[in-house]
C-alpha cells in the first residue's frame, strides 16, 4: 500500500511540475504579446512618416522649384518605409511562428496533464478496489467471529442446562 501512496505522491508532484511549466509558458506568451505591441507601435510610427511624406508632396506641388528635391526625399523615405514594412512583416511572421510553437507546446502540456490525471484516476480506482477488498475481508472475519461466538454461546447454554440437571440428580435423557 505504501508503494501506491508513493505512486500517488509522484503523480501529484508530476502534476505540480506541469502546472509550473504552464505558468512559465504563459509568461513567455506575455513577452510575445509585448513584442507584438511594440511592432504595432512601430507600424503607427511608419504611418505617421507616410502622412508626413504626403504633406511634403503637397508642399512640393505648391512650389515647383522644390518639387524635385522633395520628391527625391519622399522616394527615399518611401523606400526606407518599404524596407521597414518588409522587416516588420518578417517580424510578424516570426511572431506567428513563435505563437504556433507556443500553442503546440500548450497542447502537448495539456495532453500530458490529461494523461497524468487519467493515471491518477486509475490509481484512485485501484485504491478503491483495494479498500473494497479489505472491507469484504473484514466483513468475512466478523461473520466468522460471530459464528464462533454463537456456537460458543449455544454450547455454553447446553452445558449449563446439562450441569443443572445432573446436579439435581436427573439424567438429561429422563427429561
Amino acid at each position: 500500500m505504501s508503494a501506491e501512496v508513493a505512486l500517488v505522491a509522484a503523480l501529484v508532484a508530476e502534476v505540480a511540475a506541469s502546472d509550473a511549466f504552464v505558468v512559465a509558458v504563459v509568461a513567455l506568451d506575455e513577452a510575445l504579446v509585448a513584442d507584438v505591441a511594440a511592432l504595432v507601435s512601430d507600424v503607427a510610427a511608419f504611418v505617421a512618416e507616410v502622412l508626413a511624406a504626403l504633406a511634403c508632396v503637397v508642399a512640393v506641388v505648391a512650389d515647383p522649384a522644390a518639387e524635385v528635391a522633395e520628391l527625391a526625399a519622399a522616394v527615399a523615405d518611401d523606400a526606407a518605409f518599404v524596407s521597414e514594412v518588409e522587416a516588420l512583416d518578417a517580424d510578424v511572421d516570426a511572431a506567428e511562428a513563435e505563437l504556433d510553437a507556443f500553442v503546440s507546446l500548450v497542447a502537448a502540456l495539456v495532453a500530458d496533464v490529461a494523461a497524468a490525471v487519467a493515471e491518477l484516476a486509475a490509481l484512485v480506482a485501484d485504491v478503491a478496489a483495494f479498500v473494497s477488498d479489505v472491507a469484504a475481508a473484514v466483513a468475512l472475519a466478523a461473520a466468522a467471529e460471530a459464528e464462533v461466538v454463537a456456537e460458543a454461546a449455544s454450547t455454553i447454554k447446553s452445558h449449563l442446562a446439562e450441569s443443572v440437571l445432573l446436579v439435581s440428580g436427573c439424567e438429561p435423557e429422563e427429561v
